[in-house]
């Protein structure tokens, strides 16, 4: 199944009234996202049609997702392009570095470029048994942001739950091979419950909390501020107030949070 997800800042306004003001809206995406490229160094899931701010599956292998259509706050002007630099994970982990950069190499190509492009990475479940196939369960996203003053602007963006399979070799070399994302509509529940397995239930609430969501979204964007010296104090959605950026925690952010 092919689907496309879009973030329409006002529609996503209209979607998510929950936690900080977190509004990403989508239409679709496909089964199963794949990347051959080596890389070193919200929500009733029963429901999904209620309060989900994705209903997606999508594949890399298929052409490329139409971007949104906010053309008057997304541009593709180099003077934009050259205000911020792109995100990459910045803290000591190597094997999260190349999670967070296959989801910005991989999913920014469905929207139109924005200044910077943001993941937020909720981790549900690990499986390493298998070096040659870790597969790492979560809530995944995208949020596309344009600067004003010292404020990042959300204008785009979406949500792929799902799993992603993860190959390192002997000397910590990683790569994602292949991401098996929720389908959208009346596929939902099915998919989610094939690619959770027994964590079903556990992503269900995973996905429900919200204001968990915005904490850890504001700390990924306020270590990315930190990393690379830029004068940014807050974020903000459409319709909603800014919200201040933390202290980073670049050391230790997934201690603290896990």
């Amino acid at each position: 199944m092919r689907s496309k997800i879009i973030f329409s800042v006002l529609v996503a306004c209209m979607l998510i009234m929950a936690g900080c003001g977190n509004k990403a809206a989508t239409d679709t995406v496909t089964d199963t996202v794949k990347d051959e490229t080596v890389v070193t160094p919200q929500n009733d899931a029963d429901d999904p049609g209620k309060d989900k701010a994705t209903e997606n599956n999508t594949s890399s292998d298929e052409a490329p997702l139409n971007g949104t259509d906010n053309a008057s706050t997304v541009t593709d002007d180099p003077e934009a392009l050259d205000k911020l630099p792109p995100y990459e994970y910045p803290g000591p982990e190597l094997f999260y570095y190349v999670v967070y950069q296959y989801l910005v190499d991989e999913l920014s190509a469905h929207y139109e470029a924005a200044d910077v492009s943001i993941p937020i990475v909720e981790e549900l479940y690990l499986d390493e048994d298998d070096k040659s196939d870790i597969k790492m369960y979560g809530e995944y996203w995208l949020l596309n942001y344009e600067l004003d003053g010292d404020t990042l602007n959300c204008v785009s963006g979406g949500s792929y739950p799902g799993c992603l399979h993860i190959e390192c070799d002997s000397e910590g070399n990683c790569r994602v091979t292949s991401f098996d994302i929720v389908a959208d509509g009346s596929d939902y529940t099915p998919s989610a419950k094939k690619i959770f397995g027994d964590h079903y239930d556990d992503f269900v609430k995973l996905n429900s909390d919200q204001e968990k969501r915005e904490e850890i979204r504001a700390q990924i964007i306020a270590n990315y501020v930190a990393a690379n010296n830029l004068n940014i104090t807050c974020y903000k959605d459409y319709g909603w107030d800014p919200v201040t950026l933390p202290e980073e925690n670049i050391d230790n952010f997934y201690s603290k949070l896990n």
